[in-house]
């Protein structure tokens, strides 16, 4: 398998009790991105190297935003085209933000996304991306 660590963050109250899972199984991945609630539990990181990883986030109402970088520069953000061009407000990383609804996938996709990323560390060919403008640093 490609990612070789799991991180997943639990908060109780404004504090996270992160937990890291080294070389995972399939099961522990989707797992833990079916605990995603928007809530309590809000990322997944799939890790490779410190540069390359997929970040799940979300879970509310079966909303996630999936990104993944592969040098920690560029990031490219799952997308479903076909949402109206509306906004979303969705708990990632313990943090509530706006999102474009585009962003804002089902747990499907981001299932096949994660197990692309994790069995091969590539993007899912047969799902749309896009660079994210909005999480490069300047």
């Amino acid at each position: 398998m490609f990612v070789s660590d799991l991180s997943t963050e639990q908060w109780v109250g404004n504090r996270n009790e992160s937990e890291l899972i080294e070389n995972p199984t399939w099961n522990q991945i989707e797992a833990a991105i079916r605990e995603l609630d928007g809530k309590s539990q809000t990322l997944v990181t799939l890790g490779a190297d410190d540069e390359t990883y997929m970040s799940i986030g979300g879970g509310e109402a079966g909303k996630y935003i999936v990104t993944v970088t592969f040098d920690n520069l560029n990031f490219h953000v799952l997308i479903e085209p076909s949402k109206p061009d509306e906004t979303q407000k969705l708990v990632v990383g313990g943090q509530e933000g706006i999102y474009p609804a585009k962003m804002c996938v089902d747990l499907l996709r981001c299932l096949l996304a994660a197990r692309t990323f994790t069995e091969t560390g590539k993007l899912e060919p047969l799902l749309a991306w896009e660079e994210d403008k909005s999480l490069v640093v300047v």
